[in-house]
């Protein structure tokens, strides 16, 4: 389904967060949310990264100075420009037949329910759209609080289901023979780390900010945008931002 009327030879003035740059967006497609494209950006960007740097740089502009773990990054963007411009930027991407931790292709070997990071390892911990491929994000939620230090905050995307009022709803299960069990038609995305692509777990609804703050006490905000100047229109451009409240001293 199309979320936009604008055809595909179309631009859009603006100002984008990741590069700093006055550009035109080019529109390469209705899906907006992978086809309005800034062409100034390292490698590109599309709407929900521009998203979710216009709230990184809003709720910790002096990021580049911070500690940042970033799950599965999609090697354009903001995940460049962090790893260009942060000097103690992690990243992580999952191969379950490596050993835990260890460096393959030069990100750290995490499975990001069972993470080696220390405690209060990170100020900053970022994904995008990977929390609708994790099975137990409950496990994912508590791992991350564990490995932000005081005050700290995960900023991350996924698709939110704007017909969905349930926080959260399981797209299979695993059955005890090892077979997987659909309730909805299998969904698959993009992997950076295999060919194969990505199987959709969860699908996350309105009221998924209620759901975050019960898998850990972390303070949470969901931002939702329609925002011609910063590029960030069309379906699926959420961002929430879960902050680790600091202790009382």
């Amino acid at each position: 389904m199309a979320d936009s009327s604008s055809s595909s030879t179309d631009r859009i003035a603006g100002h984008c967060p990741i590069c700093e740059q006055d550009v035109e967006y080019e529109v390469k497609g209705p899906w907006h949310r992978d086809q309005l494209w800034c062409p100034s950006c390292p490698g590109g960007s599309v709407p929900r990264e521009r998203a979710l740097a216009l709230v990184l740089n809003e709720v910790r502009p002096n990021w580049r100075g911070l500690r940042i773990h970033e799950s599965s990054p999609c090697g354009r963007g903001i995940s460049v420009l962090m790893a260009r411009e942060c000097a103690h930027y992690t990243a992580s991407q999952y191969y379950p037949d490596r050993p835990a931790g260890s460096i393959v292709k030069g990100a750290r070997n995490e499975n990001l329910e069972e993470q080696t990071f220390a405690d209060a390892a990170f100020d900053i911990v970022v994904s995008l759209d990977v929390m609708e491929h994790v099975y137990y994000p409950d496990k994912v939620l508590a791992e991350i609080y564990r490995t932000l230090s005081d005050g700290g905050v995960y900023i991350c995307t996924f698709p939110v289901r704007k017909a969905q009022v349930e926080p959260a709803e399981r797209r299979f299960e695993w059955g005890s023979n090892g077979d997987r069990i659909d309730f909805k038609p299998p969904e698959f995305h993009g992997n950076p780390v295999s060919d194969e692509g990505s199987i959709v777990t969860i699908d996350y609804g309105y009221d998924l900010h209620r759901k975050f703050a019960e898998w850990a006490p972390f303070d949470v905000r969901v931002y939702r945008f329609a925002d011609r100047t910063h590029g960030i229109l069309g379906e699926y451009t959420d961002v929430v931002a879960c902050r680790k409240p600091r202790r009382p001293k």
